[in-house]
This record gives C-alpha cells, sequence and structure tokens, in this order.
C-alpha cells in the first residue's frame, strides 16, 4: 500500500510539473519588467485580487495598454480559479452604461476585450476557450498593437498538446516577425516570454 502511494505521489508530481512547464499564462512573469511602475509593483505583491484602484487604471483610456496587461500579469494566476474578469466587466459598464454584456464584444474597444480576455484566462488558465475568442475579436480590432497580438498569441497557445508543441514556438514567432505590430512593450519583459516560447523551437521538424 506504502509503494503504491508512493507511485501516486511521484505520478502527482510530475503531472503538475508538466501541466505548468507546458502553461503559457503561469510561466510568462514579464511584469517584472514593469516594477519599476507603482501600481504594479504593489499589484506584485497583493494575493490576486483586483482592487478598485486597479480597475479603475485598466478601464482609464489615457493608460498604456502594456502596462495594462502588465499590471493583469502581475496580479498571478490561482488553481482554485479568481473572479477578477467579472469584476473587470461590472466595473466597466458602470463607467460606460453604453456597454453590457449583451453587445461587450461587438462594442468594447480592442484593449478593453484583451483586458477582459487576459483577466478571465488567468481567473481560470485550465479553460481559456471564452478568453481566446475575446482575444480573437481584439486582434482583430487593433491589427498594428504588438501589446494585443502579442498577450492574444499567448492566450491562443495556453493548452497546446504535447503533439502540437511546435506551435507554441511558431504562432508567438509569428507575433515576434510581424513587422506591421507597433512595439510597444519593454524589451526585457518580450524577452521573457520569447525565453519561454522559445524553448519549443526544439518540436519543430
Amino acid at each position: 500500500m506504502k509503494i503504491k502511494n508512493l507511485l501516486l505521489c511521484i505520478c502527482f508530481f510530475f503531472i503538475s510539473n508538466n501541466s505548468f512547464a507546458d502553461s503559457p499564462l503561469t510561466s510568462t512573469p514579464f511584469y517584472k519588467g514593469y516594477l519599476d511602475i507603482a501600481i504594479i509593483k504593489n499589484a506584485a505583491k497583493s494575493n490576486g485580487t483586483i482592487t478598485e484602484q486597479q480597475l479603475e487604471y485598466l478601464t482609464e483610456t489615457k493608460n498604456p495598454i502594456a502596462i495594462k496587461l502588465a499590471l493583469i500579469n502581475s496580479l498571478g494566476w490561482n488553481t482554485k480559479g479568481k473572479t477578477n474578469a467579472s469584476e473587470y466587466s461590472s466595473y466597466l459598464f458602470e463607467k460606460q452604461p453604453q456597454l453590457n454584456y449583451k453587445n461587450f464584444i461587438n462594442k468594447a474597444s480592442a484593449e478593453e476585450l484583451i483586458c477582459y480576455a487576459y483577466l478571465k484566462a488567468m481567473d481560470d488558465y485550465f479553460n481559456v476557450k471564452s478568453a481566446s475568442v475575446f482575444a480573437t475579436i481584439a486582434m482583430r480590432k487593433a491589427p498594428n498593437s504588438y501589446s494585443i497580438h502579442l498577450i492574444g498569441t499567448l492566450i491562443h497557445i495556453q493548452g497546446v498538446k504535447a503533439k502540437n508543441w511546435c506551435a507554441i514556438y511558431t504562432k508567438m514567432n509569428q507575433v515576434r516577425t510581424n513587422k506591421k505590430l507597433k512595439s510597444d512593450f519593454k524589451p526585457n519583459s518580450v524577452a521573457t516570454i520569447f525565453s519561454y516560447a522559445d524553448v519549443y523551437k526544439e518540436y519543430c521538424k
């Protein structure tokens, strides 16, 4: 019985490690490149639950999208799940009454959509189907935004199966080589993301 339990523990250990190692959303702490910004520095020290101050920052149109996404990244993830996305949408709808759950995906701006998509993906990184839909629309609405395409693609490659690990590299590399995208991300934060994605180049034959 002891041997059986030991084997189960070992199996669980490897499964857990593999799931984290092959999870783009949980393996790219690019917010560290933005720790010189107070709101991100404070968020990184929190328990990951979004605050009203952070919601105000995310919904203020004049704030740079790269910093907004770094803020979301700094809030991290939780295996038990979070509700930051719903907190964000509720706050946004109060601030902009013309938006609601029915028209959000069509009428929201690209930045609002990618913030919601990224929050939703980080809330439950085991299931990003819905987040991917919002990310796709955001990318279509902002064809030249490096930040939006970088994080949108990061959401898309979450959960790629082992037999398709090459796609992690190729899809991220498409963002890196897309000359139509206007870079607005800190270089060291970009490096954090691609240092993860580039590991998967070896799976491309």
